[in-house]
């Protein structure tokens, strides 16, 4: 198991997509965090800060974490507070957390 790895070898990126799709693709950001602790040696603050850096449409995680790629920010935050998966045809297109169209 390589360093941030889960239990089965995920990086928490991959655990957090699984934990979601398990979840019924919609989930509250403390279901996520549930089951993400369940799946690896993550930190409490590992988990949480995913559930922000992932995020395509939190402008101010584009600025604390600069360096994520676009195609690794996979989660939508839903006006009601839970995350669903990012699709673009149905979420609109976003650039540094803002919707372009």
């Amino acid at each position: 198991m390589g360093k941030g790895k889960g239990y089965r070898g995920e990086t928490l990126a991959e655990a957090m997509r699984t934990a979601i799709s398990l979840l019924g693709n919609r989930a509250s950001a403390q279901n996520i965090f549930d089951r993400v602790k369940e799946m690896g040696p993550w930190t409490e603050d590992n988990i949480w800060q995913g559930l922000m850096e992932f995020v395509v449409n939190l402008p101010p995680s584009y600025r604390h974490w600069e360096g994520t790629r676009p195609e690794k920010r996979f989660l939508f935050l839903r006006e009601d507070g839970d995350y669903e998966l990012y699709q673009p045809a149905r979420h609109g297109r976003y650039e540094q957390g803002r919707r372009i169209s």
